[in-house]
């Protein structure tokens, strides 16, 4: 039950996520402010480019790798349930990673005189990554016991 809740939970921050601004730079010279999200780097009404696509792409994949593990619940196959918790942990080191590489790229594109990070643009991603940790031990300690209950019936004569 708590995996379920955790990987519903981590889905949905995720696509909160995926739909907000992460950063914001300021440049002297034009005085424009131009924000960051997972798809594009926009100034205002215009956008100036859409590399960032890479961030969308992770979080879609977030979500969907979530959403599947959350199904393998109901069929209780534990292998895949674990391996695929892995898997999205891997691709959340990964977006951060890419999150932190978009931002010290435009920051240094930019000539930015002021940055700044949206707090939680870097304290979700590492909040799903606990979560999808804490689904995989409750994976683990769900398989444990049904290989205990299994182990421990016997049939006599």
């Amino acid at each position: 039950m708590a995996q379920k809740l955790y990987l519903l939970v981590s889905a949905v921050l995720m696509a909160v996520v995926s739909q907000s601004a992460l950063a914001e730079f300021v440049v002297q010279g034009d005085g424009l402010r131009y924000s960051l999200s997972c798809l594009k780097l926009a100034a205002g009404n215009e956008t100036l480019s859409y590399a960032p696509w890479a961030l969308m792409a992770l979080a879609v994949l977030i979500i969907l790798c979530s959403l599947f593990t959350l199904f393998l619940v109901f069929y209780q196959n534990y292998a895949l349930q674990k391996r695929m918790t892995i898997f999205t942990m891997l691709v959340i080191l990964g977006f951060i990673l890419t999150y932190g590489g978009f931002f010290f790229y435009y920051q240094s594109q930019l000539e930015a005189v002021a940055s700044q990070i949206t707090w939680w643009a870097v304290a979700v991603p590492v909040v799903v990554l606990i979560l999808q940790f804490m689904a995989f031990l409750a994976i683990r300690k769900k398989e444990a016991t049904v290989l205990f209950e299994a182990s421990s019936f016997r049939l006599r004569d």
